[in-house]
């Protein structure tokens, strides 16, 4: 179906109709079941990403040397301590682009709406 004009009351009818049909079956075939094999990549994509910036922000953050200074050791019944200290600058890598990707998400969603 092509899209009408609009010149005459039938063709705005018949152009209702085809911005309709478009509401109806979206991407112009029917399907009751499908995989979206684009969506998948995404999502696993993402997941390995994140797994595999973490397990190298562990193993940064465990190898490095604990920084001495203003900052104590805290101990919680005597047996649990904790250091804290600064933020790294690793720490702030792997941080950005999760940000970043959640924000192009809401973004892109308050937008175009949400499509699942």
């Amino acid at each position: 179906m092509s899209m009408p004009s609009g010149d005459s009351p039938q063709e705005a009818q018949q152009y209702y109709h085809y911005l309709q049909s478009h509401q109806l079956v979206p991407h112009s075939r029917d399907a009751t079941w499908h995989v979206d094999g684009t969506a998948l990549l995404w999502m696993w994509g993402f997941v390995v990403v994140l797994v595999v910036l973490l397990w190298a922000w562990v193993t940064y953050y465990r190898s490095t040397r604990q920084r001495l200074g203003i900052f104590p050791v805290d101990t919680w019944g005597g047996f649990t301590t904790e250091q804290a200290g600064p933020a790294t600058r690793f720490f702030f890598i792997v941080v950005l682009p999760i940000v970043v990707f959640g924000g192009v998400l809401v973004v892109t969603h308050l937008i175009y709406g949400q499509k699942f």
